[in-house]
């Protein structure tokens, strides 16, 4: 995968959302379309956090169920799970080793992190997956950030 495209209007709701999360971390899936080489996101769905209340500040959990309701809501649609999101309240968005496990249980899937910058950056994202061909090895995706869409084809989704 050589490319993340992630609308701006998607992109607030997620650094909102992991705002508000914290010191939580927040989670959710992302929807979108496959085309070659890029990944598109359409829709993301917010998803409560599982993981025991003591270990949210460092840990997620997607309720599978969830995960299966929207994977069987865009059957026979043109899209898919591509990924998931989540956020690291106190840390940079770079994959823990939690985090790692996780993405190798799922590795053709984007991994968009929230995290912290450097000095008054505030909250950035970045992108990861798995390198199939290069023996599972992380690697960051390059994220593209896109203002405009055609009508109809962005939509924020809690389910």
């Amino acid at each position: 995968m050589g490319e993340f495209q992630l609308p701006r209007e998607l992109s607030g709701p997620i650094l909102e959302e992991a705002e508000r999360a914290g010191p939580e971390e927040a989670c959710g899936l992302i929807v979108g379309r496959r085309r070659s080489n890029r990944v598109r996101a359409t829709r993301t769905v917010s998803c409560d956090n599982l993981a025991p209340p003591e270990a949210r500040a460092r840990r997620f959990e997607i309720d599978p169920r969830l995960l299966i309701e929207v994977e069987r809501a865009v059957r026979d649609t043109d899209e898919e799970v591509v990924g998931f999101y989540h956020s690291h309240p106190d840390s940079e968005p770079i994959p823990s080793e939690l985090d790692s496990i996780y993405m190798a249980l799922w590795p053709d899937k984007v991994w968009l992190i929230v995290g912290q910058g450097a000095g008054d950056e505030g909250q950035i994202m970045r992108a990861w997956s798995l390198d199939l061909a290069d023996q599972g090895s992380l690697r960051e995706v390059r994220l593209v950030s896109i203002d405009t869409v055609m009508e109809g084809q962005i939509r924020q989704a809690k389910v």
